[in-house]
């Protein structure tokens, strides 16, 4: 039995359903109080504590709440207003699914399985196949004559004609051949999203460069990737006069990184107004953005953090100063950032040697980029860092040996499929016998080992 929401009773019939409460008979005729509807001015029992309450027949009549559909069957009444029978499903409460358990708001039960189940849609379609004929993802059956699994429509009905391109198409494809119905979903996107560009001129060049789209990669794909291109023109929209914007100004108002997430419109620019672009401003953008993204790598308000601002300056007073360039005070920067990034994680405020050491036994490669980070933090920390033995060519090779060492243990972890004899050998040589070469002459398969012939030579690694 249900329970009405206002007195607390269980009753047999909920009498009114009023903003997701549940009214008796008792209640509804105590609570809902007759006066004139504001809307229509007709005479109706209303929520006498509702001011703003209207009479059911003006509630159902405004447009829906999710889709403003004037003309459409009612699905439900909600808090905020009625909602048509299409969208209704969105304002269900999530439900596991009986036979998945995963929560959706499109339970059903479907007769065909037999099991009076309530569940999701994936679950619901579980038997259904594709389409040879139509491509329609359907309940399929196999035809006679082809042996082709088709779907209903494509079974009994005959072809049709794509109603633009006169097309012979198959009956489950509907009125419009693929490429027709992909161009009609185009161009409603198109009519949709323009009028939220301000710019009037902007609005002719978003629908000359969709054209462009459209002939460059496809109806299809035009269509899926319309909505991250207008960021493009909306970013840009001040930008946009008379003219297109020169590429200084794009490139300073989206970065290189912007430029590289935006492609195909750059490349529309290009091809069809002939924007110029400079690669040297671009190059420069990218290293300065990395650069900076380095600096700010730390927490804000630790030591560490404050310690690159300060090494960033030094950097950057030296590129103005054309004693580095752009790139190098980059590559300066990466080993820095990564060393106080590890100290921010410790509870030491200033590297030690042994920060240092364990940074490049894991990092050996930046050895020579981190000396003028540990230069300054001795002149203006006094960390007194020793750099004499990063140096040491023993040092590096030991950290060298180390990675080899690592790389042939995870070769020996891997499974059997994906083990390669060639990296095997090429690793050994450089492990064993401290050999580049992996040009070699012959193998020989010896016991548990490879006899290797390099050079009139004889080089033996263990077999795995």
């Amino acid at each position: 039995m249900s329970q009405c929401d206002e007195c607390g009773n269980a009753v047999e019939k909920i009498h009114r359903r009023y903003k997701q409460r549940n009214y008796c008979h008792k209640c509804y005729v105590r609570v809902f109080k007759k006066r004139d509807c504001p809307s229509c001015g007709k005479s109706s029992r209303l929520h006498k504590t509702d001011q703003l309450a209207v009479c059911q027949k003006c509630e159902t009549n405004r447009p829906c709440i999710r889709c403003q559909r004037i003309d459409y069957p009612v699905g439900k009444i909600t808090e905020q207003g009625p909602v048509c029978n299409s969208c209704s499903v969105y304002f269900r409460e999530f439900q596991a699914c009986e036979r998945c358990g995963v929560a959706s708001q499109r339970l059903s039960r479907i007769s065909r399985f037999q099991d009076n189940l309530r569940v999701c849609s994936k679950c619901a379609t579980r038997d259904y196949q594709t389409c040879q004929s139509c491509r329609r993802y359907r309940l399929v059956e196999q035809d006679a004559v082809s042996g082709k699994m088709l779907c209903k429509k494509c079974l009994t009905c005959p072809p049709l004609q794509c109603l633009t391109c006169q097309q012979q198409i198959p009956a489950g494809c509907g009125k419009y051949c693929e490429s027709c119905s992909w161009r009609r979903i185009l161009g409603n996107r198109i009519k949709e999203l323009v009028n939220t560009l301000v710019n009037p001129s902007l609005k002719g060049y978003f629908e000359e460069y969709m054209n462009w789209l459209d002939h460059e990669v496809g109806p299809h794909k035009a269509a899926l990737l319309i909505r991250k291109h207008i960021q493009f023109f909306e970013r840009t929209n001040d930008l946009w006069r008379d003219k297109i914007p020169d590429y200084e100004l794009l490139l300073h108002r989206l970065r290189a990184s912007g430029l590289r997430k935006y492609e195909l419109p750059v490349r529309w620019l290009v091809t069809v107004h002939h924007l110029h672009i400079d690669t040297q401003s671009k190059g420069h953008c990218s290293e300065f953005d990395q650069l900076r993204k380095l600096a700010n790598s730390c927490p804000g308000s630790s030591l560490s953090a404050q310690i690159l601002q300060n090494y960033y300056q030094v950097l950057i007073n030296k590129m103005d100063l054309g004693k580095t360039s752009i790139r190098s005070a980059r590559l300066a920067m990466k080993p820095a950032s990564a060393l106080m990034l590890l100290m921010s994680q410790s509870r030491l405020d200033l590297p030690t040697m042994w920060h240092v050491k364990y940074y490049l036994s894991k990092s050996p490669g930046q050895t020579s980029a981190i000396v003028g980070f540990l230069n300054f933090l001795n002149k203006n920390y006094d960390t007194n860092l020793d750099m004499s033995w990063g140096l040491d060519e023993k040092m590096t090779e030991k950290s060298k040996m180390k990675k080899i060492e690592k790389q042939l243990l995870a070769l020996m972890m891997c499974p059997k499929e994906y083990f390669s004899e060639q990296k095997w050998i090429a690793l050994g040589l450089k492990y064993f016998h401290n050999l580049d070469k992996i040009v070699y002459n012959q193998i020989d398969c010896v016991g548990g080992g490879f006899n290797i012939y390099i050079d009139n030579k004889i080089y033996w690694i263990p077999k795995v």
